[in-house]
């Protein structure tokens, strides 16, 4: 009975050690969409309110234009 006990254990630590090491390799489109991801993410963070400070000083330069007539 120990035997079959520990056979069966040491089957699912087998099998749960080819799993987990199937599932920590991520396929090459996997590993493309995590960097576009990250990269979005980046952009988003960072690049994202730059963005809009341009665009609202655009913006402004606009209004003051329209306002001299220019």
């Amino acid at each position: 009975m120990e035997k079959k006990v520990a056979m069966v254990l040491a089957l699912m630590l087998l099998v749960s050690g080819l799993v987990s090491a199937e599932e920590a390799a991520p396929t090459i489109g996997q590993r493309i969409d995590s960097a576009t991801t990250d990269a979005t993410n980046f952009f988003n963070k960072h690049a994202r309110p730059a963005v809009d400070t341009v665009k609202s000083v655009y913006n402004w330069f606009g209004d003051i234009a329209k306002q001299w007539g220019l």
